[in-house]
């Protein structure tokens, strides 16, 4: 079962959003301790209010991570216009 979704905070959408816009692919850091390797595709938001990234994974199509279960993101790209960022609290 899925817990209640926690909103993140404001200024971390701005880099979700340039990620999705500049197509980065992210290395993204989830609460359970996993990562994985993904291109940002947008952002969705789900009729109970929950948000999530939908990425694309090499060789595993498309997915969606509700946005409170990502604790940061690093860009791959050498010239992306940010580093890592952390997104959710632990």
């Amino acid at each position: 079962m899925i817990s209640d979704y926690k909103i993140i905070p404001c200024a971390h959408y701005d880099y979700l959003e340039l990620a999705c816009l500049r197509g980065y692919w992210l290395k993204i850091e989830l609460q359970d301790g996993s990562l994985c390797l993904a291109r940002a595709i947008t952002i969705q938001t789900h009729a109970d209010k929950s948000e999530w990234l939908a990425i694309e994974q090499e060789h595993k199509g498309l997915q969606t991570l509700r946005l409170d279960t990502i604790i940061a993101i690093t860009p791959t790209e050498l010239d992306a216009s940010f580093g890592r960022v952390m997104i959710a609290s632990q």
